[in-house]
């Protein structure tokens, strides 16, 4: 089967387990507020169109975005000056995004004049009673309420670790070597599809361009720092810091000191000093309060993979974006691997953060194996079609992380041949993509997938 028919198939199956067990879905409706992101993360995948743009409002009225205005830097609404259509009226105002509506008046929003310029209200699960927000003069605001299978709720990866073993062992385990392959590799296109969806969805709203840089700042900040740089890639955009990457990049991670530390050596000095003469003209611009920042992980990380040096690789492809991009189009072969593998820059090649002593050689600023994963989440699944996807399916996994060998374990542990599915790429993709579908959710969609499978 091709990729698309594999993909139908995956997901077909868990539709179908969902109206199998429709108590599943109400459980999963519930503990909504447990397992929403933070704020901030909500208010990211908002912008990324992530809940779509087209709702219903608490009186009925057909609510559509057209542009989700300016991501406020300081106090106030979330976003300023965006623009809506309500039942097809054109309105200009402010959005506020709430994980619940209450937080409206548990915020102080109601008697905020500031507030007073909303004209929507977002939030991720309704009110546990009758609720209608208004502002100071009190007057009625839209609501809506994001409706729990959006995709970035209903999509939502668990975040516990999975058991050593769950309760799909059994039959994962007895599992015929070519039924299970073809169960992870509907898995996996699944996957593939719906990064591809997003992909596109984002680069119609955003442009390839910043649809390109985004998921790079991603795949920069591994696990750890993944969603704080792309929060910072959307608040430090392409367009906005192509005359000096490094500085503004910096400065809106807010990684710029004024001074540095005495005992750092006169070439950090020097550094450091070119960053803030470019940063300081222009940081009302970039600069972000404190409760609008992002908390970046500083500690944990292998010292090359501090956040700051991973933003002075990301400044240093911004640099050069013209070339990257045209490296990144389909059909990219080895020049892509090539061109990121030989990166150089005069600072961050020898140090992990401003202040830090030099090294005593050179480090690479992206590895081949966050190359690798730039592809295998992004580039290709974005590329999308026959062509994408079989390159993907060539790709020999890297060392695997953490998390694929805990869910690796998990349901697979148990079998004499469970190496064998470590070594695709895609095996990796797929272990991740039932976990969060099988083993957290949809108890009978393994069994309804096994069946369909079967049947093929």
């Amino acid at each position: 089967m091709d990729m698309r028919s594999m993909a139908s198939l995956y997901g077909d199956a868990l539709s179908a387990a969902e109206k199998e067990e429709p108590d599943t879905v109400r459980e999963h409706a519930s503990s909504l507020r447990s397992g929403l992101p933070d704020e901030r993360t909500l208010q990211l995948l908002l912008l990324e169109g992530r809940f779509g743009t087209s709702f219903t409002d608490d009186l009925g009225r057909n609510i559509l975005i057209l542009d989700f205005g300016d991501w406020n830097k300081s106090a106030g609404p979330d976003f300023l000056n965006a623009r809506i259509q309500i039942d097809g009226v054109p309105q200009i105002g402010d959005i506020e995004v709430d994980p619940a509506p209450e937080d409206w008046e548990r915020h102080g929003h109601g008697s905020n004049p500031a507030f007073n310029g909303v004209i929507l209200h977002l939030a991720c699960m309704p009110s546990r009673r009758e609720w209608f927000t208004r502002n100071a003069r009190h007057e009625r605001i839209p609501l809506v309420v994001i409706p729990p299978s959006a995709p970035a709720l209903a999509e939502k990866p668990p975040e516990k670790a999975p058991e050593r073993y769950c309760r799909h062992t059994s039959a994962l385990g007895s599992m015929a070597p070519e039924l299970l392959e073809t169960l992870l590799q509907a898995a996996a296109a699944y996957r593939f599809r719906n990064k591809h969806r997003r992909h596109a969805e984002r680069a119609r709203y955003a442009g390839e361009e910043q649809a390109l840089f985004e998921s790079l700042a991603e795949t920069l900040g591994y696990h750890a720092n993944k969603t704080a740089m792309r929060h910072l890639a959307l608040r430090a955009p392409l367009h906005a810091i192509r005359k000096c990457p490094e500085a503004l990049l910096f400065g809106a991670a807010g990684f710029l000191i004024p001074v540095l530390p005495d005992s750092c050596t006169p070439e950090a000095v020097a550094h450091h000093k070119k960053l803030w003469t470019e940063w300081w003209p222009l940081r009302e611009q970039f600069e972000l309060a404190p409760d609008r920042t992002f908390p970046w992980t500083l500690s944990g990380n292998r010292p090359a993979n501090h956040p700051q040096r991973r933003v002075g690789a990301l400044a240093a492809i911004a640099g050069d974006f013209d070339t990257f991009k045209r490296l990144c189009r389909p059909g990219y072969g080895d020049g892509l691997a090539n061109y990121l593998s030989s990166l150089a820059h005069p600072y961050w090649s020898t140090h992990v953060t401003l202040p830090s002593a030099p090294s005593p050689r050179p480090m690479a600023l992206m590895g081949r194996d966050r190359i690798q994963a730039l592809a295998v989440n992004h580039l290709l699944p974005a590329e999308g079609g026959e062509r994408a996807w079989k390159h993907y399916l060539s790709l020999r996994a890297g060392q695997a992380g953490t998390k694929v060998l805990a869910v690796h374990q998990s349901l697979l542990g148990r079998r004499p041949d469970a190496k064998a599915f470590l070594a695709k790429e895609w095996h990796h993709q797929a272990l991740l993509q039932i976990h969060e579908d099988l083993c957290s959710r949809h108890s009978c969609a393994l069994c309804t997938l096994i069946g369909r499978l079967e049947k093929k």
